[in-house]
């Protein structure tokens, strides 16, 4: 077994790329679709938030797998961790079988179940039902791609992203715009290219499954024991993660009732901040496979300050990458469109970006360590209180009661995030983790 380096740098940049190459998957498809349209871009970004919802979904085993599989390495047991993995991905496919049944047949009511402006319908609904299908395989991907990192191969994950990247522009860029006498498909080109590009992604992770962790998905089954563990992790993991994404839609309905070029102006604001979220997530996902080992190895006070530590890293590089987008401002929201109005929502919205980067950098930092020591119920209570406690009341009071707008949502959304994380220190500060045993002993 090849043993883990436990440096944040070695093994948070292999990660940083991979999710780099994972928003460019929806910031090509954003750049061609917004030469294509402006309404294009915002149908795509309303389908998209009811997909992340379900894809989030299959984090409930994909989550368990990393931490449980991680822990149980930290402890030497390696077949632990094979049997961990190879039932993790089984659950995730019939899970991912379900998915993609449900948004297929579903999407279009879920559409108008938000509020969508009729402008964006039948776009959302061309995009819902392709990209629907692919669930099932997005939920074979996290489940494998969490299984690489924790056995200390990230770069391979990061490769395979790189080529699904690849395959998506070349797909895109043929049936957007009917390139070499193919049709111009427009949103529905874009949805076949995201398609195609998770297909050739998961392929090529099966097959370095068997070649570089010697783990035979074809023997696929079920061991009780580890899916007990993945369930306990992974059940109140996703759930924060339906919490956050249920608010989001809520949200994007208070969002609908401000103007179109508000719901516009909100999908390329996330875009763009999607880019400073890479960074906190790659430090976080580094983190919490450190954690995972060193609690396997029951070395906690290494653990608990390796954890701060990496939360002043992710502080430095917010701060200079927030900065930087507020003095490029213009000629970077000038790449996706050339609107006044949705210009300047934007970038008013990037004055408090910095808020709600340091806040989602302490949520997403501390909430994987904690979930990594096994102290799994904590953040799933503190998401419910402050998602919709917070997130969604004051959106309403800002955006819409005050006629703050776009600005508003954004104010409510830094308010959420600062809360969430600031509780989430709190609660890795005072340790209670220490006293919570996942696995069983050698």
């Amino acid at each position: 077994m090849k043993k883990l380096e436990k440096n944040i740098y070695k093994l948070s940049w292999p990660i940083f790329i991979e999710l780099l190459f994972f928003t460019l998957l929806g910031t090509v498809d954003t750049i061609m679709l917004s030469n294509y349209s402006d309404t294009a871009v915002g149908s795509v970004g309303i389908a998209n938030r009811i997909l992340f919802l379900f894809a989030i979904v299959v984090n409930v085993l994909a989550l368990g797998i990393g931490v449980v599989a991680a822990q149980y390495l930290g402890a030497n047991q390696e077949q632990k961790a094979k049997d961990t993995v190879v039932t993790g991905v089984l659950g995730n496919f019939v899970l991912g079988i379900i998915l993609s049944l449900i948004v297929m047949f579903f999407g279009r009511s879920f559409i108008h179940l938000i509020g969508t402006d009729d402008v964006f319908i039948e776009d959302a609904t061309t995009y819902i039902k392709i990209v629907g299908f692919s669930l099932l395989f997005v939920s074979i991907r996290v489940g494998l791609s969490n299984a690489f990192r924790s056995f200390s191969h990230p770069k391979v994950v990061m490769m395979i992203m790189g080529v699904g990247n690849l395959v998506n522009v070349v797909v895109n860029a043929v049936l957007i715009y009917g390139l070499f006498g193919a049709p111009s498909l427009g949103v529905q080109g874009a949805a076949i290219g995201t398609l195609v590009a998770r297909i050739v992604m998961v392929l090529l992770l099966i097959y370095y499954s068997y070649k570089l962790l010697k783990i035979k998905l074809h023997k696929l089954r079920f061991h009780v024991i580890q899916l007990r563990k993945i369930l306990y992790v992974g059940i109140p993991g996703a759930t924060e993660n339906v919490m956050y994404n249920i608010a989001q839609v809520l949200i994007l309905f208070f969002i609908n009732q401000i103007s179109p070029e508000a719901v516009i102006a909100q999908s390329y604001i996330m875009l763009i901040l999607s880019y400073v979220f890479i960074f906190s997530f790659a430090l976080a996902s580094g983190n919490s496979i450190i954690v995972g080992y060193y609690i396997g190895e029951k070395d906690y006070e290494v653990a608990f300050k390796h954890t701060f530590k990496t939360t002043k890293i992710a502080f430095i590089l917010i701060i200079i990458i927030t900065g930087l987008l507020n003095v490029l401002a213009y000629p970077m929201i000038g790449l996706f469109t050339d609107n006044q109005v949705i210009t300047e929502m934007v970038r008013k919205v990037l004055f408090i970006a910095i808020f709600i980067e340091i806040g989602r950098a302490m949520n997403m930092i501390f909430i994987a360590a904690l979930r990594s020591a096994g102290d799994t119920i904590f953040p799933v209570i503190m998401a419910v209180i402050s998602m919709f406690g917070v997130a969604v009341l004051f959106t309403y009071i800002l955006a819409i009661r005050l006629e703050l707008g776009i600005i508003g949502v954004f104010i409510a959304l830094s308010m959420d995030e600062v809360f969430r994380g600031l509780s989430m220190v709190f609660r890795w500060y005072h340790r209670k983790w220490m006293r919570i045993e996942l696995i069983e002993a050698k």
